[in-house]
């Protein structure tokens, strides 16, 4: 090998050994790139204080890892990543800035009445957070408690209430039942805390649950029930109109009158005593007495004959019933529905649309309630008798065809169709060969055309014909 080195020449020598270097470079290379293991995802999404948290457990368990996407998303061995997923989901690690149930497990004997109440609450808001987070559309959730101070001798003044924070997701919205099940979740996780005093908002600043106040009625809450409740009697009436004249047929209007207040009604009966002497004895037995007495009556023999008398006293105590009814308030005081028809109607069809539609919404004439049925075709329109133009009554009057609003398509396609119709006639025409014009008549031919005119129009007295028939200008039968 050395005679053969001392051989080469000096740009050989460089050559075979650059040539060395690069094999072995990628030989390294490639035994890096197959001996080092595939990451796979261990938790996406994340925020950064939560993926501060897992990071640093991860150093504590000596776990390589990396991070992606702008530190949201830690990346381990795939070899590892579903056990190190559970070794972390068994520690009770503070994700989501709470802690919960898991703040009890080291008892300090030390702590004070206080604190303990402070963990107690800090737990329960962690644990309502984490519960509140498995919805699908909730991407991060705050939870505030105020609880009222109890004493041994006294009794809280207040009454707790809680806050709920809310962050959705991109795209997401909560329907008004998933607002209402979230203020009874909390409602139900805290003692003594009302469904109405859960306050919940989300990340923006704007309320998505009602307050105790509006929730009785009072300011914006009193609008809003009144808007649901038009909203649920209208679409009612709306899908009984629908498929008894077809879509678009028909139309139905509600307006709702709530009587807002509060009602308490007490009632007492008084239990009276039984009538008459025969009758059984009511009520509460309070005090009987029973008292003998002997008394002599002198004869006219002069003998004693001794008698005795008896008497009894029996109190009874008559009773009372209290009823308390309470009514809440959102009551319908008065209904006022209209139902517009597109179709011609008589009376009795008017009368039975109006019954249909008192049955759907619930209206009573006992109430006072008021259903309209109008037909469009049935409408009175007199311009002449209301003194207005005929043009502005046309436009305003309905029509008991189609609604030229929802037909503005179809009319511009058939604008279109007859404007293509009418070019496509045009050009056809001038593509045709064109005849030429015939020549004018000489005096002959107006003479003798003048003289068929004439013949045509030559009749009997009686209306017919004359016998010969009619003859032509050359003489000819025509």
């Amino acid at each position: 090998m050395k005679i053969w080195w001392d051989a080469l020449e000096q740009r050989s020598r460089l050559g075979l050994g650059a040539g060395a270097t690069a094999v072995l470079v990628a030989v390294l290379l490639a035994g890096w790139w197959l001996l080092r293991g595939q990451q796979a995802v261990l938790f996406s999404d994340l925020k950064p204080q939560d993926a501060a948290v897992m990071a640093a457990e991860l150093e504590r368990q000596k776990v390589p890892y990396s991070v992606a996407d702008g530190g949201s998303t830690l990346l381990v061995d795939q070899a590892q990543v579903h056990a190190t997923r559970l070794k972390l989901m068994g520690k009770d690690l503070p994700l989501h800035g709470a802690v919960g149930l898991e703040l009890f497990n080291n008892t300090d004997f030390g702590m004070t009445e206080f604190a303990q109440k402070i963990n107690f609450q800090r737990a329960l808001q962690g644990e309502l957070t984490r519960t509140i987070l498995s919805f699908a559309e909730i991407r991060d959730a705050r939870v505030h408690l105020a609880l009222p101070e109890q004493g041994l001798f006294k009794q809280a003044a207040t009454r707790p209430k809680a806050g709920v924070t809310l962050t959705l997701r991109q795209g997401q919205s909560l329907r008004p039942e998933q607002v209402s099940g979230i203020q009874r979740l909390v409602a139900a996780a805290v003692a003594g805390l009302a469904a109405q005093e859960v306050t919940i908002v989300s990340h923006q600043g704007v309320a998505l649950s009602r307050s105790g106040n509006e929730a009785e009625g009072d300011g914006a809450g009193r609008l809003e029930l009144k808007r649901e409740t038009e909203d649920y009697l209208s679409r009612k009436a709306g899908v009984v109109l629908e498929r008894a004249f077809g879509p678009g047929q028909a139309l139905a209007s509600v307006d709702v009158t709530l009587n807002m207040d509060q009602v308490r009604v007490t009632t007492e009966d008084v239990i009276a005593a039984p009538e008459g002497k025969g009758g059984a004895a009511t009520g509460v037995l309070v005090r009987e007495r029973e008292s003998a007495r002997d008394s002599a009556t002198p004869e006219a023999d002069h003998r004693a004959a001794r008698g005795s008398s008896m008497q009894r006293d029996v109190e009874y105590q008559t009773g009372r019933r209290v009823e308390q009814v309470v009514s809440q308030p959102g009551s319908i005081r008065r209904l006022h529905v209209v139902a517009v028809v597109r179709q011609a109607l008589d009376g009795q069809q008017q009368e039975q649309v109006r019954k249909l539609v008192a049955a759907a919404v619930g209206a009573s004439t006992e109430r006072g309630d008021a259903v309209v049925v109008q037909s469009f075709a049935t409408l009175p329109v007199d311009p002449l008798s209301r003194g207005q133009e005929p043009a502005v009554l046309a436009a305003a009057a309905p029509s008991t065809g189609a609604d030229p609003v929802r037909n503005l398509p179809g009319q511009a396609v058939a604008v279109i169709a007859l404007l293509a119709s009418a070019g496509a006639l045009a050009w056809a025409w001038r593509r045709q060969p064109r005849c030429a014009m015939p020549a004018r008549l000489t005096e002959t031919q107006r003479q003798a055309a003048l003289q068929r005119v004439e013949a045509w129009l030559q009749v009997d007295d009686d209306g017919r014909l004359p016998a010969g028939g009619l003859v032509d200008a050359a003489g000819g039968r025509p």
